[in-house]
């Protein structure tokens, strides 16, 4: 069985990707961006960028760096980039596990449906940490085991499946906050009945 970053539906489907998930995310991903108050001359991370629904949400005045390990979805991205003219936006292909980047180098670093996606998201979240400057932010939204636990039972017996779609149901949030020295500024749901979790976390400086 292939471990969720291994599953081609993200290459296979990229031509779809947008209209599969992407009415279902963009509006919350926009309206998180929105809520950063991002300051001119901030820079921006976007692991696991994908087709870039996200991108038309950044202000003209930040430079957002956009990362994904598929080039058929990046090419997507790419799309969208020269067709909204988005001169503050690069985009290439990355791994959410081994970033590139230097220590303290971003002001923002955000992923969006994706740390469940990846093999090791304990390793995805020390490298955001990383390159994450001192009193910077780190911006999550995505779905994590309930600690309920007949929730998280249910959400759990679905894994097999899930798993060759791409992601993982029995990632709990504790499980990649633990040890990571991060101060919570925000942690609430992206609705009443979502299973879809926003988390604003800052650096100590």
């Amino acid at each position: 069985m292939p471990e969720p970053h291994e599953s081609r539906v993200y290459s296979d489907f990229a031509h779809f990707y947008d209209r599969l998930w992407g009415r279902v995310f963009v509006d919350r991903e926009h309206a998180v961006i929105e809520s950063l108050n991002l300051r001119p001359g901030q820079t921006v991370l976007e692991v696991g960028v994908g087709t870039g629904i996200s991108l038309d949400a950044y202000p003209p005045y930040v430079h957002v760096v956009g990362i994904d390990p598929s080039p058929e979805m990046l090419e997507h991205a790419r799309n969208k980039i020269r067709e909204n003219q988005l001169k503050n936006i690069e985009v290439s292909v990355g791994d959410a596990l081994n970033l590139t980047a230097a220590d303290n180098s971003f002001d923002v670093v955000c992923a969006f449906h994706v740390i469940t996606v990846v093999p090791d998201p304990v390793r995805m979240m020390q490298e955001m940490y990383r390159v994450c400057k001192p009193g910077g932010r780190i911006v999550i939204i995505n779905h994590f085991r309930s600690e309920n636990p007949i929730l998280g039972f249910i959400t759990g017996i679905a894994n097999p499946i899930t798993k060759h779609l791409g992601w993982t149901t029995r990632l709990r949030y504790r499980d990649v906050a633990d040890g990571v020295p991060l101060k919570v500024e925000r942690r609430d749901k992206t609705s009443r009945y979502s299973f879809h979790t926003i988390i604003v976390l800052r650096k100590e400086a």
